[in-house]
């Protein structure tokens, strides 16, 4: 049987049934009648009380949000439940309401309490008697709207998680429950198991709550450690990312500004007659795969310097090859050399780096 079939119609039913003669007692004596009413549109402010469950552990500065319920009204009703379906759920609680109030808000204290503090006398409501029958469904139903809101404190997030969890067994069940992901349950729970300074620098706004998560599930004397190398992939991450971004931005100048052809023969004319046209004061031979300087002696004959000739760089001395770079090459194509060359060093740098990176997250 449902429980509107036990208790009639509640406010949050919207229709006339026949309620139980305890029911319809309590409902004169407090003045929260029930049977048949439609849920209201505003109530006093005064006729609600704070949840004394709420997950937020502190309501925190209200002064923005008060100046906006004054300035723009408020947008979105809170949810409350009437004051004995709240007691039905929490029994023992009676003395942790506010005194004279006859519904409870759920879903909505900072709201209520910032519509207090900017002399608001009345307040929108959405009044659900079936937002929960025990505590743990109370809960849930504030933490549900606050998760979908984004509007949780991450410690406070992740307490009620846990609170949870006690109820529903697995992360996996509670996951299903809250549709949202194991991982995404995981991850939250974590920050339970950081250091106090830690948690300190989370709620200061020192540290973020995505770096920390990833911090939770290690062991406590590892966690600065690892955030430290975590801090570091992530710099290194947006300097590649920057890296990228200006190459890209620089390849796309070139490819918008126009090459005289005399700027691209040079590099095409690197094997054949070109480079003997006007040879170098030294010529090299490669050999072996290694340069050799064996002509560049005074008593030494210069290789020939017939037509059909290649002169072979000197591969493996790096000043000797930018000897002859300077000597064969005009400036237009000297530069456009150094940005490739440069080009790669960035890439080859980034590789290094990363793959540092990538070891030392692992160790």
């Amino acid at each position: 049987m449902s429980k509107a079939d036990r208790l009639g119609a509640g406010a949050s039913f919207g229709q006339t049934q026949t309620i139980s003669a305890r029911r319809a007692a309590i409902n004169a004596n407090t003045s929260a009648p029930t049977e048949g009413a439609p849920p209201p549109v505003k109530l006093s402010v005064d006729l609600i009380s704070l949840n004394p469950d709420n997950p937020r552990s502190e309501l925190g500065d209200l002064t923005d949000l008060s100046a906006s319920l004054r300035d723009h009204r408020q947008k979105t009703a809170i949810s409350i439940m009437g004051r004995f379906a709240y007691l039905e759920g929490n029994p023992g609680r009676e003395g942790d309401l506010e005194p004279d109030t006859k519904y409870v808000v759920i879903d909505g204290n900072s709201r209520l309490a910032a519509a207090r503090e900017a002399g608001l006398t009345e307040i929108k409501v959405m009044l659900d008697d079936d937002l929960g029958s025990n505590p743990d469904e109370i809960l849930e139903s504030a933490l549900v709207a606050n998760i979908h809101r984004h509007d949780l404190d991450h410690l406070d997030e992740a307490k009620a998680l846990d609170q949870l969890l006690k109820v529903h067994g697995t992360q996996k069940a509670l996951a299903a429950r809250l549709h949202r992901s194991q991982g995404w349950v995981a991850q939250r729970l974590a920050l339970l198991t950081l250091t106090p300074e830690l948690k300190q620098r989370l709620q200061s706004g020192e540290e973020s709550a995505a770096l920390l998560r990833r911090v939770g599930n290690k062991k406590v004397e590892e966690q600065e450690e690892h955030l430290r190398l975590l801090k570091e992939q992530e710099a290194q991450e947006a300097a590649d990312k920057k890296a990228r971004a200006e190459q890209r931005a620089a390849s796309k100048r070139r490819q918008q500004t126009p090459t005289p052809q005399a700027e691209n023969a040079p590099i095409e004319e690197l094997s054949g007659t070109a480079l003997n046209a006007a040879p170098s004061p030294q010529h090299y031979a490669v050999i072996n795969g290694s340069a050799s300087d064996e002509t560049a002696g005074s008593d030494l004959p210069k290789p020939r310097e017939e037509a059909g000739t290649v002169v072979q760089l000197p591969s493996r001395d790096p000043e000797a090859l930018s000897e002859l770079i300077i000597a064969e090459l005009d400036v237009p194509t000297r530069r456009k050399l150094t940005e490739l060359l440069v080009d790669y060093k960035i890439e080859e740098t980034k590789r290094m780096r990363a793959e540092q990176a990538s070891a030392a997250v692992k160790k």
